[in-house]
């Protein structure tokens, strides 16, 4: 050993020491997670596996029957078809760049966690109406698709507008009312 190291200018390493190897096709300055990197997930989800990362995070493991859900229906009816494949190629560019920072938020914060869990909710239900498609069927794909994202727009962004339009129009008449209540109760005129 010592003899290779004058050789080749390197410093022998003694055989006892642990020291992490190396892992084929891994970049060993990169720690080992349980996630993949976001190429990796993005490469994988294009062949049928890869993760969901977010809704692993937010579940705790990928054998989670809500991550398991929406694998499936990824997997079977969405990529499926071409429409499907091209959706999740765009869909994997947007969420693949925000996706490994939001899982690491929800591991180091339990409450983070459950906020995401309780936001995600509704987005796994909408999505089950893809598993009504016919796998395969460009049309049914299509159609489905189209109800879950309207139903995900109507829960994720008409409601909390309409929500806000209502707080908005009744504060006004809301702190009014208060006003007078206080008023009564202080005695004044």
């Amino acid at each position: 050993e010592e003899a290779e190291a004058a050789e080749t200018g390197t410093d022998a390493v003694p055989a006892e020491q642990d020291e992490p190897q190396a892992q084929p096709g891994r970049d060993p300055a990169q720690p080992a997670t349980a996630e993949p990197a976001p190429e990796d997930a993005t490469a994988a989800s294009d062949d049928g596996g890869g993760g969901c990362l977010v809704a692993t995070a937010a579940y705790g493991t990928e054998l989670a029957p809500q991550v398991q859900a929406l694998r499936e229906v990824r997997d079977t009816a969405v990529l499926s078809t071409g429409a499907g494949s091209a959706f999740m190629s765009a869909f994997n560019t947007a969420y693949y760049a925000a996706s490994p920072q939001v899982a690491d938020l929800e591991r180091e914060h339990p409450i983070f966690r459950d906020a995401v869990r309780a936001l995600i909710a509704p987005m796994l239900y909408s999505a089950q109406m893809l598993s009504l498609a016919e796998p395969g069927s460009e049309a049914d794909v299509l159609a489905y698709g189209a109800a879950a994202i309207a139903a995900m727009a109507a829960l994720y962004v008409a409601a909390p507008v309409a929500a806000a339009a209502a707080a908005v129009r009744f504060a006004p008449a809301a702190a009014a009312r208060w006003r007078r209540g206080a008023c009564i109760r202080a005695g004044c005129r």
